[in-house]
């Protein structure tokens, strides 16, 4: 497995872990009936910084098991692959903001509308790193 798809796959584990958690917490507000302003800001922010410390000791840890790959320049398929997952997580977000459009012009609440735009983005990081390691193992 190359260090991009490590990569890619310490992304998703990363991403579900963390921001899972944080969907965790909303979905417990909304049943909850707390959906007023914007309670969870300090929590989000904390849970962005324990992702990027998490992903840069991984990626490290991953970096110094394998120093040649970590420093391996980017080939063409490389390239392709992460062009082509991008192309498909642009859809997401695309989808995503589209529907917070079609919220807020229907009068959702912004505690919806914020969030909804925020899943929208972690699942169009989802799609992309998902993607990655898909085109990794088909091989393209």
């Amino acid at each position: 497995m190359s260090f991009r798809e490590k990569s890619a796959w310490i992304s998703v584990l990363t991403y579900l872990g963390v921001y899972g958690y944080y969907f965790w917490v909303v979905a417990g507000a909304i049943q909850a009936g707390h959906t007023q302003g914007l309670p969870f800001l300090g929590l989000l922010v904390n849970l962005m910084v324990l992702l990027v410390v998490l992903e840069i000791v991984l990626h490290i840890v991953v970096a110094i098991q394998r120093p040649t790959d970590a420093q391996a320049a980017v080939d063409e398929r490389e390239k392709l692959i992460a062009l082509k997952a991008t192309r498909n997580a642009f859809h997401v977000v695309m989808l995503g903001a589209v529907l917070a459009i079609a919220a807020v012009a229907l009068g959702a609440p912004v505690f919806f509308t914020v969030n909804g735009l925020f899943l929208a983005i972690v699942l169009a990081e989802l799609t992309r790193f998902g993607g990655q390691i898909v085109y990794y193992r088909l091989g393209s």
